[in-house]
């Protein structure tokens, strides 16, 4: 991602985290805008298949997230010996794209959930992952702590610019 100051650099990776929460956010709203009559009928409505479902997505969705959180923590441990900020900003981006990218295909997980059985845990869940995504936005001081950024570096990053 080219930037020419931190500012840019966290306007624009923040941006396109945003961008990727509008997806789940445009089909949750999508689904309950379209009126039930033009949706055919939920597809499985056996109850105990409802709540093996209301189960199920939950449990891959901490499996799926634990598995990229520790992915991630791994490859900030690498990404934090390098020498050059810069260098570090461009790898920690791919890294951010991956947290956001899990959980809008867990959330996206969820909405399936919703429009296949209609209940309504599965937009208690959806609404879940878009506040989990929202929270794991990429912020300045979030970056300085996740690349354990000291002195100058932590002074840039947290203020966009040397004192």
């Amino acid at each position: 991602m080219k930037f020419s100051s931190i500012k840019e650099f966290f306007y624009k990776l923040q941006s396109m985290c945003y961008a990727f929460l509008l997806l789940p956010l445009g089909i949750l709203i999508a689904l309950y805008a379209i009126p039930q009559r033009i949706i055919t009928p939920f597809w499985i409505e056996d109850e105990y298949t409802v709540f093996l479902l209301r189960v199920l997505f939950p449990v891959i969705a901490i499996v799926e997230l634990t598995t990229v959180h520790w992915v991630i923590r791994a490859k900030l441990k690498t990404i934090s010996t390098l020498p050059g900020l810069g260098d570090r900003l461009d790898r920690y981006v791919p890294l951010a794209f991956l947290r956001t990218g899990s959980a809008v295909v867990i959330s996206l997980l969820m909405l399936i959930g919703l429009f296949l059985t209609g209940d309504v845990w599965f937009t208690g869940y959806a609404v879940t992952m878009l506040v989990i995504i929202f929270l794991q936005r990429p912020t300045p001081a979030g970056l300085s702590s996740q690349l354990q950024l000291r002195g100058n570096e932590k002074e840039l990053i947290l203020k966009g610019e040397l004192v």
